[in-house]
């Protein structure tokens, strides 16, 4: 090991202790699972190619993933259409939208405020009086001499041109003020899709960055009636009016969980926060602000909090539930080293807790021989690799599930220390892979 590799271990007897049973769960776990070319998955898991495709393409969130897997899956299992598909983590409406496209009853998690909106306003049937609205709002549009004001302070200010802010705000209000519940969300969704294009800042990693070379939109009132315009054709070529359930809340709760229980589902496709650290709060918190999904800084904490324990920006849990030997071993490890946040270990462990609360509440409701395909991505610490497929692979099969594959999608980039303690032979585990499992009762 190297000189400035060793440094950074700062309990040498836990290291010690705990390297040989790490080892042992790797070598065990990758050669207990058959990992198979997904190569054909490599340009579908992420959300690039939606943003040609109607109503998919409404806003750019790029944690999503393509229509095309969806689609791809679906037509591959074929599922029968007396049961529900379900995204237990539907981010922006990717799998209910397509679900619904295809003719199937769909039912969405999540506890992204601005994500729901998203995928409601997405996968809504739009009656004639709500297009004519929506229409009439379009050609009728006035900025309003009115704007509403937030508390975001800085993070606004630095954020946005004082002009650029104003117009904003001055769309908020007239957002705010339709009384339609359908048209509403309509217009402000496409109010916050605009944000990337107006701000000072970029997305980057876990974050905003400035913009290096940024550019004024000339008309900004004018892109965002020509947001609204593109999203009205889209609703003109489709209209779908297939049962869908949108539900604001965690499935691993009891309270929404018992909103799906008796719901019969055929199919599962999703693809969970990976275990990265990664805070949706913090990298879309211009469109939680101008949107008007917060109203103080409380309001982040309250999301945090409901998330699955994949990040350490809030206060969590350090209580666990499903105790899981290999998860420990790892999370020991890691904590041997000199983290940048020393919650990262619980974080980890209540990470896999939380996950197997999933997998184990999706047992209860898909049906017999039902497929669950999770999108997933493994990750590491200090050169301690986090094999996020292998692990959730393992817990399924606790609760009944068959593990038919797992197909390695694409290699991941690792850090320099990456995998300084694995034998090169493991190289292949820094992937973002789909997981296949099917349930038998």
């Amino acid at each position: 090991m190297r000189t400035s590799e060793s440094k950074a271990i700062t309990n040498q007897v836990l290291f010690e202790a705990k390297l040989p049973d790490y080892q042992e769960i790797i070598e065990r776990l990758a050669s207990k699972y058959h990992v198979v070319d997904g190569s054909y998955y490599e340009g579908l898991v992420n959300f690039k190619t939606n943003m040609i495709v109607p109503k998919h393409k409404w806003y750019d969130y790029k944690q999503g993933y393509s229509e095309l897997l969806v689609k791809h899956i679906i037509e591959e299992e074929k599922p029968s259409k007396e049961h529900y598909i379900l995204d237990p983590f539907c981010g922006v409406g990717t799998t209910n939208l397509t679900s619904i496209n295809l003719g199937y009853k769909t039912v969405g998690f999540d506890i992204n405020p601005m994500a729901i909106l998203a995928t409601k306003a997405k996968i809504h049937h739009y009656s004639p009086k709500e297009i004519s609205l929506i229409k009439e709002y379009i050609e009728n549009f006035i900025l309003p001499d009115t704007r509403v004001e937030i508390e975001a302070g800085r993070v606004i200010q630095t954020s946005f041109m004082e002009d650029v802010l104003e117009i904003l705000l001055k769309i908020r209000f007239f957002v705010d003020s339709i009384d339609n519940n359908a048209v509403q969300d309509f217009f402000r969704l496409a109010l916050i899709s605009i944000i990337d294009k107006c701000s000072l800042k970029v997305k980057d990693g876990n974050g905003l960055k400035f913009k290096k070379n940024y550019k004024a939109v000339p008309d900004l009132v004018q892109c965002y009636l020509d947001k609204a315009e593109e999203m009205l054709s889209d609703i003109q070529l489709s209209n779908s009016d297939n049962e869908s359930k949108i539900i604001f809340g965690s499935m691993i709760t009891e309270d929404a969980f018992k909103q799906v229980e008796n719901i019969p589902v055929g199919l599962c496709v999703f693809s969970p926060p990976y275990a990265n650290c990664f805070d949706y709060c913090e990298v879309y918190k211009l469109e939680f602000w101008i949107g008007g999904f917060v109203q103080s800084y409380d309001d982040f904490e309250r999301f945090r909090s409901m998330a699955l324990r994949s990040h350490v920006n809030s206060k969590f849990s350090h209580d666990f539930t499903n105790s899981n030997k290999d998860v420990d071993t790892i999370a020991s490890l890691i904590s041997s080293f000199n983290i940048w946040n020393k919650n990262i270990p619980d974080m980890i462990r209540g990470y896999f807790d939380d996950m197997e609360l999933m997998i184990k509440n999706l047992s209860k409701i898909l049906v017999d021989k039902a497929k669950c395909y999770i999108v997933v991505a493994n990750s590491g610490y200090k050169g301690i690799l986090v094999p996020t497929d292998l692990l959730l692979a393992d817990i399924a099969e606790k609760y009944g599930y068959e593990v038919c594959n797992i197909y390695h999608a694409r290699k991941i980039r690792s850090s320099s220390q990456q995998m300084h303690i694995l034998n090169s032979e493991f190289d292949n585990l820094m992937r973002e892979s789909v997981i296949e499992l099917q349930i038998s009762k």
